[in-house]
């Protein structure tokens, strides 16, 4: 299910130390990755569908790598 932007956005995030208190937005990633926002979003949201990414919403939101073996916010 993953392809070549999968695994690039995900390096991303891992090199950006993103968090849910500090994420990247897809106006951030697609200007790093020189692609559009709008299919960034699209591609992302099947990671937030296998739960490799999170998601924040609202002002300040964006895009987050989701920590392995984090279960109801806790580790």
């Amino acid at each position: 299910m993953c392809n070549y932007l999968h695994e690039e956005v995900l390096k991303l995030l891992a090199q950006h130390g993103t968090s849910y208190a500090k994420p990247l937005n897809s106006q951030e990633i697609g200007e790093i990755l020189k692609v559009t926002p709008s299919y960034i979003r699209s591609q992302l949201s099947q990671l937030v569908k296998i739960r490799q990414v999170g998601v924040r919403r609202g002002n300040g939101g964006g895009y987050y790598l989701m920590k392995k073996g984090l279960q109801n916010g806790t580790s």
